[in-house]
């Protein structure tokens, strides 16, 4: 009982020590992943310094957040998780220097989520348009007391079936609805906010994402990606009609018959294929160049509905020299985009082999700056291998495109002495075979 008296205390102090001065949440539902981002001015009411802030994020997102990055004056801070109480998760925002007291700080908290969107009606038919259903809290749930809080809900049209008017005041306009200025909110206050509107934005996800990156030590990278594709938007009631559709590609909004990529300016080869055989239907745009990169176009054999799925892969190669580098200790680095080029994609489930020349130790492996050492190691064999090559394995989940547009670094040894051993094979092996056919070719003679 003391314990618990003493855990109340602490926790009520703590509590006491801030007050969300200003809130400004921007919620973005313009495609199927909905990106928040939430700028609160926090004044220290307390009567000593205080480095850390707890946020709170209700339990039943997490598994549905592709990315959550916390920032204070541009520089993204710490944020550990310290508990989970009555269906929510704490965490700790971990400031970059203390914050004395009386003083404020702003704290810029980006969160995407995939999956947050709900297909209302679940069947549509051809021709209809997609509606979707989005609930949240209507108040920024904290454990501090809010003076001042507003909200802005950006949608893709002005078509809006229903929201909630309550707690008021609540303005829509256009493409967009502003709920509050709400003032004097209590600690964890929550109230429905409830939008159904209309989007028609392609709901791809890909249940499951193979990326393969095959290093060649004569200059050459190739990428090959496997994806499986389903569109998780309301599902197709009724028959499809292909002549419907050929007349008028328009009449069917909730479908899409593309994805759009954002590969290397340089990438050459680039092919893409299904279960039947090749595509021919891509189209690569012109080059970008101030991000040096082009957006390629991969047109499928048929739309998809809700419901509907597809697997398909593609790959090109890249020249060697666009991505590794030597280090000044003279060991050789590899930098490549970590997460799919595909645009406003989930991916659930993501493997990345990187396949390393023979011969290669354990390297060094980072995603986004971050050491990474829980990573599988096999081992491959190839053409002309004899030990075979080193495979460094990741697997990740819920990753969301372009959210996780980090970079990824594999940090490995090899030296000039290993890259001559397979045609030293190659020549001794051909040697050796020459050799045997004139000492037979003198022996029979």
């Amino acid at each position: 009982m003391l314990r618990a008296l003493l855990a109340c205390f602490v926790a009520t102090s703590v509590a006491a020590q801030w007050e969300n001065k200003n809130v400004d949440r921007k919620i973005d539902a313009t495609t199927q992943i909905v990106r928040t981002i939430t700028s609160a001015t926090l004044t220290n009411i307390g009567s000593s310094a205080n480095s850390e802030v707890e946020w709170i994020i209700p339990e039943s997102n997490l598994t549905k957040i592709a990315k959550m990055v916390a920032k204070v004056d541009k520089t993204v801070v710490a944020l550990t998780e310290t508990k989970r109480q009555d269906g929510n998760v704490f965490y700790k925002v971990s400031l970059n220097k203390p914050v004395s007291a009386g003083e404020s700080v702003t704290i810029k908290m980006r969160c995407s989520v995939g999956e947050a969107l709900r297909a209302l009606p679940a069947t549509i038919r051809q021709g209809e348009s997609q509606m979707v259903d989005f609930n949240e809290n209507a108040y920024f749930l904290s454990p501090y007391k809010t003076l001042k809080q507003s909200t802005v809900f950006k949608m893709p049209t002005a078509k809006v079936e229903s929201f909630s008017d309550t707690p008021a005041p609540v303005t829509h306009n256009k493409d967009s609805i502003v709920f509050g200025e709400y003032r004097d909110i209590a600690p964890m206050s929550a109230a429905p906010l409830r939008v159904h509107f209309t989007n028609n934005k392609p709901y791809i996800v890909a249940p499951t994402l193979k990326r393969v990156l095959e290093v060649s030590m004569w200059g050459n990278l190739a990428v090959e990606e496997w994806y499986t594709i389903e569109h998780r938007g309301a599902k197709l009631k009724g028959s499809f009609s292909r002549l419907e559709y050929g007349k008028h590609p328009g009449a069917a909004p909730a479908s899409f018959n593309s994805l759009h990529a954002t590969l290397p300016a340089k990438a050459d080869d680039i092919y893409f294929r299904d279960d039947i055989g090749n595509i021919s239907t891509s189209r690569i745009m012109p080059v970008d160049r101030d991000t040096k990169t082009k957006e390629v176009i991969f047109q499928q054999r048929f739309p998809l509905f809700g419901g509907w799925k597809t697997r398909f892969y593609y790959g090109y190669n890249l020249a060697l020299e666009n991505v590794l580098h030597k280090t000044p200790e003279g060991l050789n680095r590899l930098k490549v985009p970590y997460a799919s080029p595909m645009k406003d994609i989930i991916v659930e489930d993501m493997v990345v082999e990187i396949v390393l020349p023979e011969g290669v130790p354990a390297p060094e492996v980072k995603v986004g700056g971050k050491k990474i050492d829980d990573y599988d190691i096999e081992i491959r064999a190839t053409y002309l291998d004899v030990t075979g090559r080193t495979v460094v394995v990741l697997k990740d989940k819920m990753i969301a495109s372009p959210e996780r547009n980090e970079e990824l670094e594999v940090t490995f040894k090899f030296t000039t002495a290993d890259l001559i051993w397979e045609p030293l094979y190659l020549i001794t092996a051909f040697m050796c075979l020459f050799c045997s056919v004139i000492f037979l070719g003198r022996l029979v003679s």
